[in-house]
């Protein structure tokens, strides 16, 4: 059976989703997690995976919506004796390091408990940066938004496929270098159908037509619209496809795409 790179899509909401629903993050062949959402750890049991196993945390930027199930996450691992040591957590270095000093203060308090335990490995990253594993290459380049964010390109080595994801940001150029002939693009839709108005846009965020023109540019082969509010998502995908000729979609929690 040909390999195929596998995505699955925890949530696609905004940062307060609604009842029975999650904010934006999304799982990349099992091992690679892209933001925590509010409930992570039950959302990898749902799907049969164990919280355990994953290898990669991946972190867009560190605003609250996107990382505040962290500590239950890195909880799982100690309270079911697995071993951090061989998790790994990337995201932007100016907020990265800060938080999970945080995080693992909290739940270590200073060596109370588990004083044995290691740590997990943290990789700070600059926009430009790029990191290796035997299964994937990451590129980075920035994303448009108030607190240093990162875009990710995801190339899966055993098929060849790429994911790029945006996270939060407002329509930014760099973008585009990075997502060019991508396999799938995820780009936040915030205000969905509703053109961005830079007067009023200080959380720096963007519309299904940004991302549309986004991936219009890159020749993507197809479009994700994700972090919006529900009642949006059927009149977002149609503003994008009046710009963007390739596939568009708003993913269902817990869809499965496989590229």
């Amino acid at each position: 059976m040909e390999a195929k790179t596998k995505v699955t899509f925890f949530g696609t909401e905004a940062a307060i989703p609604e009842l029975g629903g999650e904010t934006a993050s999304f799982l990349i062949n099992d091992q690679v997690m892209v933001d925590t959402g509010w409930n992570i750890v039950e959302n990898l049991r749902r799907q049969g995976i164990e919280p355990g196993n994953i290898r990669y945390l991946l972190f867009t930027h560190m605003h609250h919506d996107h990382y505040i199930s962290l500590p239950s996450f890195l909880y799982y691992f100690l309270i079911t004796n697995k071993d951090l040591a061989s998790l790994k957590i990337l995201g932007p270095e100016e907020d990265l390091q800060p938080i999970m000093h945080h995080a693992l203060e909290f739940l270590f308090l200073n060596r109370k408990f588990y004083p044995t335990r290691s740590y997990p490995t943290i990789v700070p990253l600059s926009p430009g940066d790029h990191y290796d594993d035997e299964l994937f290459h990451l590129e980075t380049t920035s994303s448009l938004h108030p607190v240093q964010a990162l875009c990710y390109k995801y190339t899966d080595k055993e098929t060849g496929k790429s994911v790029t994801f945006t996270g939060d940001t407002a329509y930014h150029e760099p973008i585009i270098d990075l997502a060019r002939g991508t396999s799938l693009l995820i780009h936040e839709a915030t205000y969905g159908a509703t053109p961005a108005n830079p007067l009023k846009n200080g959380g720096l965020h963007s519309s299904a037509m940004d991302a549309a023109e986004i991936a219009k540019a890159a020749e993507v082969e197809q479009l994700a619209l994700i972090h919006g509010l529900r009642h949006n998502n059927e009149a977002s995908v149609n503003a994008a496809a009046a710009i963007y000729s390739g596939p568009v979609m708003w993913p269902e929690k817990d869809q499965t795409i496989y590229l």
